[in-house]
């Protein structure tokens, strides 16, 4: 079932020794045997006449382990190693046959034999062998299967165009060396597989896609294919047809599904990006509002100034004002009332008089009703005296300030009386 690659190196020790023999000189070439079966190394030898073997040894060196023994011949006595007992025999002078050989047993053997002359002089002798074990392919259902692919794909590391791909398979194991599937196409061309995926050999079409029969084989002279028995239908080349037309008419619509598919791709990024552009113009929208907000509170301009219209005799709220000055439009003069149009601070001062020796000047800055600042005042002896309030207040939107007569027997004259308030700073 499966076959071993022997190479022999032929290393003399002297002329006048021992001397290998011709068979196997004549073997030095590579040999192919197969796992399963045994692996024969003829190291057949011919002795001085004054020569004869004191002892030999056999080793191997398995590929990439440390070199083991496999036995010994000491007193006309051969001894394997335990782990090669009723595996392992001798054959004729330094020869030995392994049975049942596997691939984890391939390496370099070798066997040293030591000679001693009748004079007690020792020589040794070393002769070596590479042993290469070879393993069968296999398959899923112990056959290979070739078909066309019903999809076309595309070949994005060399064209980047799409194909027509068959596969051929399916293998669980590509043996030891691994096999590799060849192709022919309808005009005899032997074609290497474009990949292997999967446990498929999987060839792409060139374009235009020629029709007719494709064949998938193993290499005849593959170690691993002639390890095959005779007979196995693994050594069967397998053949499917490709109709040109429809192959042709594959590539087309896989064309076009792919351009469908690239649409819907952009379709759904604009749709991101239509829906960003709008998040973003929606925050831009409330970052431009916030802006102006900022910008009307940093450049909001309150201030008024506003005199008595005629003189207030009596208590209350002064009125009327004849307005001088009114940015911002905060300040009645019928109702002599100021309401603040932000959060912030500002500043009030009012001054009045009295012309009426027998009244009085009795005025308070109220703030929604409560009193901040008061002014007194008489007129003596002929004298025109006046009073003032003035107070920095901090109002939210919507509360009002005004002046307040707190008695009834008080007179202000209108030439005397004023009032005037602006902001200082505006909240943001």
């Amino acid at each position: 079932m499966f076959r071993f690659l022997v190479i022999f190196w032929l290393q003399l020790a002297g002329y006048s020794g021992l001397q290998w023999a011709e068979r196997f000189q004549d073997n030095s070439g590579p040999m192919e045997v197969c796992s399963g079966q045994n692996i024969r190394l003829f190291w057949n030898f011919t002795l001085a006449q004054d020569e004869h073997v004191k002892d030999m040894v056999w080793t191997c060196q398995p590929e990439g382990n440390a070199t083991e023994m496999l036995a010994s011949y000491v007193d006309d006595t051969f001894m394997p190693m335990s782990e090669f007992s009723g595996r392992l025999s001798h054959l004729q002078d330094g020869g030995i046959e392994l049975s049942c050989a596997t691939i984890l047993e391939s390496g370099n053997y070798s066997v040293t034999v030591n000679t001693v002359d009748n004079n007690g002089d020792e020589t040794l002798y070393r002769q070596t062998a590479w042993v290469k074990v070879v393993d069968t392919p296999k398959t899923q259902n112990g056959r290979i299967e070739v078909r066309q692919e019903r999809e076309a794909v595309r070949d994005d590391t060399s064209d980047r165009q799409w194909h027509v791909h068959l596969s051929c398979g399916h293998f669980s194991d590509l043996g030891h060396p691994p096999v590799e599937a060849e192709w022919k196409t309808p005009n005899g061309e032997t074609l290497s597989s474009s990949y292997f995926h999967k446990g498929n050999f999987h060839l792409l079409l060139s374009n235009p896609v020629k029709g007719g029969n494709y064949t998938c084989s193993l290499p005849s002279l593959s170690p691993a294919t002639r390890c095959l028995p005779p007979g196995s239908v693994l050594r069967d080349d397998v053949t499917v047809y490709v109709d040109e037309v429809a192959a042709r008419f594959s590539i087309m619509e896989a064309h076009q599904v792919a351009m469908e598919t690239r649409l819907d791709e952009e379709r759904a990024a604009f749709a991101v990006f239509r829906d960003n552009t709008s998040l973003e113009k929606s925050q831009m929208q409330g970052e431009m509002e916030d802006l102006k907000i900022r910008l009307d509170t940093a450049t909001l301009r309150v201030s008024f100034h506003a005199r008595l219209t005629s003189s207030f005799t009596g208590s209350g709220t002064l009125t009327p004002f004849t307005v001088i000055t009114n940015e911002g439009d905060a300040f009645s003069g019928t109702t002599g009332t100021f309401t603040a149009p932000r959060n912030g601070t500002y500043f009030f001062v009012a001054s009045a008089g009295t012309a009426s020796s027998d009244k009085y000047v009795d005025m308070y800055l109220q703030k929604d009703g409560v009193s901040v600042s008061r002014a007194l005042a008489r007129q003596y002896s002929g004298y025109y005296t006046m009073g003032s309030v003035q107070a920095t207040l901090y109002l939210t939107a919507g509360q009002r300030v005004w002046l307040h007569s707190a008695r009834s027997n008080t007179h202000y004259h209108a030439s005397f009386t004023s009032f005037t308030g602006f902001l200082i700073h505006a909240d943001d």
